[in-house]
């Protein structure tokens, strides 16, 4: 199949969730034998390009005013060459008028917007864009992919009219994250030979609720172990020192920023366990990425992260911060837990693969063109 993909987000250097779904899932596709077809409004980044696999096309566009590019551009350019389906991976992006059928995958139902326009809109011009984009991507597309069943059930309660046309197919681990992980760089590793310390890497946006792990993580008390929270903090970092400071942790607790990719499997690999507390999560794949590593995992029981973690690990409950306390205390203190969540973090971890996410997504396709 000759596969075209909305590769907008590609042109940024920041590499998050919806980057890693749509990269990954290109390079298994190219690895099956698909034609892939990359289309964004201006040039991919250089560290985006050097991880893309032989023989993907990049179609290169002249004009990178977005919506004239979405609007008039990509269609002719999907025509040109001759793209059977058009996929976008990140909840946005598909042109009302593609010569192709198409695909969208959306992720979680947190990042749809309320559809409707308001008078109140126009006092937030930079959001009716956005809107527009999104309402329009969620009418034009023929396919929804969502990467949980969790998130299938949130999206069709909040778009009853997608019911019958969203699959769930999930997501896997970069496979950076593999036994054959490049050391960290000395100044990092230096930071951590101080002791053992559980981990946390993602955003500190409030539904990620850190908060509630630096709380649980004081209360357990333990002196010798540190918790270690990789990622941007961005205007969230303010309210996170004040709060280590409050809780006395500032001896304990090191803020290491954003990471590079390369040194996140050895993040994972020697720490005691990965720590996930947010509040919603349409995937967890950092979940994922421990389990790789063969890190034990300890994540909150809410939205979809109980079905990832399946019996890959353990889940604590966020009403009180006692159950993550106690997590914490019991696997810094035995070795045979630790062991046992290590053996069923590499179990889980053989459920998941982007080459069978690939194949899934293809079936998809192939019903789709069956049809059309």
């Amino acid at each position: 199949m000759r596969i075209g993909f909305n590769a907008s987000l590609f042109c940024s250097s920041e590499i998050r969730g919806w980057t890693r779904y749509g990269l990954n899932l290109v390079n298994a596709l190219r690895r099956e034998g698909h034609e892939i077809f990359l289309f964004a409004p201006m040039a991919l980044h250089q560290e985006i390009r050097s991880r893309l696999a032989p023989g993907i096309n990049i179609v290169p566009s002249q004009d990178a005013r977005y919506w004239r590019w979405l609007s008039m551009d990509l269609p002719r350019l999907l025509k040109r060459e001759r793209i059977e389906l058009f996929h976008t991976p990140h909840h946005f992006g598909l042109p009302f008028n593609a010569p192709c059928p198409t695909v969208v995958t959306i992720h979680d139902a947190i990042a749809m917007p309320d559809r409707k326009m308001r008078l109140s809109d126009l006092r937030q011009p930079r959001e009716l864009p956005n809107k527009l984009d999104h309402w329009l991507t969620e009418n034009v597309a023929h396919q929804v992919i969502t990467v949980s069943q969790y998130s299938h059930d949130r999206i069709v309660e909040q778009r009853p009219h997608l019911r019958g046309r969203v699959q769930v197919i999930p997501n896997a681990a970069d496979p950076l994250f593999s036994p054959a992980f490049s050391p960290l760089p000395p100044q990092i590793q230096e930071q951590l030979d101080a002791g053992p310390y559980f981990f946390y890497v993602g955003g500190f946006e409030p539904r990620k609720n850190v908060p509630f792990m630096l709380k649980a993580f004081a209360e357990a008390g333990l002196d010798t172990t540190r918790l270690v929270l990789a990622g941007g903090l961005g205007a969230n970092g303010p309210a996170l020192r004040a709060q280590i400071k409050e809780l006395n942790l500032e001896s304990r607790c090191l803020l290491l920023g954003r990471v590079d990719d390369a040194w996140l499997p050895g993040l994972y690999a020697d720490a005691l366990a990965f720590v996930y507390p947010s509040l919603y999560e349409g995937f967890g794949l950092q979940i994922c990425e421990a389990f790789a590593m063969g890190c034990p995992v300890i994540a909150a029981d809410a939205t979809s992260l109980p079905e990832v973690l399946g019996p890959g690990g353990e889940s604590f409950n966020l009403e009180t911060t006692s159950q993550l306390s106690g997590l914490l205390k019991r696997i810094a203190s035995d070795e045979s837990c630790r062991a046992d969540l290590k053996q069923r973090a590499v179990a889980r971890s053989a459920t998941f693969s982007w080459d069978e996410t690939a194949r899934l997504t293809a079936r998809v396709y192939s019903k789709i063109l069956s049809q059309n």
